[in-house]
């Protein structure tokens, strides 16, 4: 048997610690969404989805603002092919789960919409002063704000990818990525050229976002956690403290208590006592019970 398997040499866990379920919940919310668009699309010629869920400023100009979020759940379905979904989720799941597990799972769910939010903001002001009526899906977005995070927890800790066979740090990567992100903003999407319909402008949105997450509100409570406890009905208090709040209201807290018959009353205390242990505590007679009762109080 190995030393590490005695109880001395095992890590001890004080507390509960729920299991990570935010990037799990993400990722099959992605892919049933995908699954629901394939079924609209080639079965019965339906975008609807993409039609009411997607971000475009036509939309938005009707003030359809709930595709702030909303497109960040849709993918590309041409061809049926998965290949925008399997992008982004190995991505998310290759660089998320050690942001899970380091900050949680409530964080890492708000910090994901938050960058979703935006990325589609930032996104839509481009699009607005440069003009270009297209749409945008897809969770890139909240994918960089989510590879950010993880680059700052590795920030000066050196790591190699298994993708790539060279050691750098996080800090090293994040300039890298970040570096592409800015060079084909400046000369693919904003001029328009190359027929190149990739949101680099809402990569580069949800890095901010995850930024401004680290920087306000890591520190801070979780605002998952805030509503739970403003919508979780409170448990009502106990009888006894409703009595003990009853008695104080009525007398101010000031309680007496008789003791004129206390010699009289503990003689009697001690015969049922002896009556419990000779004949046991069915023998007693309500009277005997009442005063028992009577006792604990007074004595």
């Amino acid at each position: 048997m190995s030393i590490y398997s005695r109880s001395y040499m095992r890590e001890e866990h004080t507390r509960y610690e729920p299991k990570p379920w935010a990037l799990k919940s993400i990722l099959i919310t992605l892919f049933v969404v995908f699954i629901l668009q394939n079924i609209l699309r080639h079965w019965l010629g339906s975008t609807f989805l993409e039609e009411n869920f997607a971000l475009n400023l036509y939309r938005l100009r009707e003030g359809w603002i709930h595709t702030f979020l909303t497109y960040g759940f849709l993918h590309s379905t041409d061809g049926a092919l998965p290949w925008h979904l399997l992008f982004n989720g190995l991505m998310l799941y290759w660089f998320g789960r050690e942001v899970e597990v380091r900050f949680g799972s409530e964080r890492f769910l708000e910090c994901f919409m938050l960058c979703i939010l935006a990325g589609g903001i930032i996104w839509s002001v481009v699009h607005f002063l440069t003009g270009n009526a297209i749409i945008v899906i897809g969770a890139s977005s909240g994918v960089f704000g989510i590879l950010y995070l993880f680059c700052r927890a590795r920030w000066q800790s050196s790591m190699e990818l298994m993708f790539l066979p060279l050691r750098f740090t996080g800090q090293q990567l994040f300039w890298v990525l970040f570096g592409f992100q800015a060079f084909f903003l400046l000369f693919a999407e904003l001029p328009g050229t190359g027929g190149n319909a990739t949101a680099y402008s809402a990569h580069l949105g949800g890095i901010l976002g995850a930024f401004i997450y680290e920087r306000k509100c890591l520190h801070r409570g979780s605002l998952i956690a805030f509503l739970r406890d403003k919508l979780t009905p409170a448990v009502g208090k106990p009888q006894w403290e409703k009595r003990a709040a009853a008695v104080k209201e009525k007398t101010g807290n000031k309680f007496t208590v008789n003791l004129r018959n206390r010699g009289s009353m503990k003689k009697e205390v001690d015969r049922i006592l002896d009556k419990i242990n000779t004949d046991g505590f069915g023998s007693l007679t309500d009277e005997e019970k009442r005063i028992l009762d009577k006792a604990k109080d007074l004595l």
